[in-house]
């Protein structure tokens, strides 16, 4: 296995060959290092595309500090390489790695892959080819690390069920903590060759919201769907239900701050989860509930040190649906009071257009970023009843001409 001093001398020969080298050697205002020896639990963090995208995933950002928090374990990071640092990669034989440590990905004791999407199902067998990592899960022993997965597409894990060790099914604050202990207690005093992999994977199964494909076998009906899902050991769950976390932790606020330009190069902090709305193409709308709401004095106090801590110019609001936030208004009053001093750009995604009010678009004035984007998801009022997000074209129009009325250009 290489150490990091090897990769850090063959990343020296390469990295000037590559777009944006930032991308690979870390070192960023606001990430974690600890002592490698000095913890029980080393994790490795991966959203499996390029790093301009996957710094600003939210999901990553929240487990980085909850495990970061502990003593007994560490979490650093790593992302999908662009095509010609993979090809440098592969040509001089080097792993995929963290970035905080620059240790090869085979080295941790747990990967955690955030899949919110399908179309990172490819890029995930990449990264774990990249790091010298076998595919299947059948096919890794106990010198391997556990592999596990979540996010929105693992609703879904059966595309991926042969990859994965482990999928969390819901939302990860949590449950990390539980597969961490787990994972603590097996390794405990134990060299990495001799840990029973079969044990330790019975015992993840056995921690509610977690699915161990290995532990499961599906019966199909003749169209090829599942019929049902046949638990193969006792003591597991069947089916197994997603976790939630019933009261909102403390939001993440040193957020890392890129050294290069990124999508989103923003503080964001997430007011509520969860919508009642119902739109049925909407997939996370379903999946998140019920809702939770931050309140407006933990919003604004996350907001103010996320800003101190990394200095960004931009802040984002997040939700699904911000103005169905009960306080909408005096959350919009207290930011804009709070930073009344500061050229800060504040952003308060997903509004709805029915419910966009004249005194938020007040609020925002002088707050707002280049323009103001209305969604009204279908092109007609008959389509936009079928996907349960009715917006008559009155209304649309009627909003719009407010806000053009009200300043906004674009």
């Amino acid at each position: 296995m290489f150490t990091p001093e090897q990769i850090e001398t063959k990343l020296d020969r390469i990295l000037l060959k590559v777009q944006k080298p930032g991308r690979y050697v870390g070192g960023e205002l606001n990430s974690v290092i600890k002592d490698w020896d000095s913890v029980a639990i080393r994790a490795a963090l991966i959203f499996p595309d390029i790093y301009d995208i996957g710094v600003s995933n939210v999901g990553l950002k929240i487990l980085y500090d909850q495990i970061n928090q502990r003593d007994d374990a560490l979490a650093e990071r790593a992302y999908a390489p662009w095509t010609d640092m993979e090809a440098l990669m592969r040509e001089h034989g080097i792993p995929l790695y963290a970035l905080e440590s620059k240790r090869p990905l085979s080295g941790f004791d747990l990967i955690g892959f955030s899949l919110p999407y399908e179309t990172l199902y490819t890029n995930t067998l990449n990264v774990l080819d990249l790091a010298g990592i076998p595919l299947r899960a059948d096919k890794r022993d106990a010198t391997h690390p556990i592999i596990i997965a979540g996010g929105h597409s693992t609703m879904n894990p059966e595309p991926m069920h042969a990859f994965i060790d482990a999928f969390v099914i819901g939302e990860g604050e949590e449950v990390i903590h539980d597969i961490i202990n787990v994972i603590k207690r097996f390794t405990f005093n134990v060299q990495r060759s001799t840990l029973n992999r079969e044990a330790l994977l019975l015992e993840l199964a056995r921690i509610p919201g977690v699915y161990v494909p290995h532990y499961y076998q599906p019966h199909y009906m003749d169209d090829g769907t599942i019929e049902r899902m046949e638990s193969l050991a006792e003591g597991i769950a069947n089916p197994v239900v997603k976790r939630l976390v019933a009261k909102l932790p403390p939001p993440p606020t040193k957020f890392i701050v890129p050294n290069i330009e990124v999508v989103h190069n923003r503080a964001s902090v997430e007011i509520m989860r969860g919508c009642t709305r119902g739109c049925r193409f909407c997939h996370a709308g379903m999946i998140t509930r019920p809702v939770r709401e931050r309140s407006v004095e933990e919003v604004v106090a996350a907001a103010r040190e996320a800003i101190q801590s990394t200095g960004f110019e931009e802040l984002a609001l997040l939700s699904l649906s911000s103005s169905d936030y009960t306080n909408i208004m005096e959350l919009v009053t207290a930011i804009g009071e709070e930073f009344k001093d500061k050229k800060l750009t504040v952003s308060l995604p997903s509004l709805r257009i029915e419910s966009v009010s004249v005194d938020l678009m007040d609020k925002l004035r002088d707050r707002r970023g280049t323009g103001f984007t209305l969604a009204p998801e279908a092109a007609t009022e008959r389509m936009r009843r079928i996907i349960n997000k009715f917006i008559p074209d009155e209304d649309i129009i009627n909003t719009t001409r407010e806000i053009y009325r009200r300043g906004w250009t674009t």
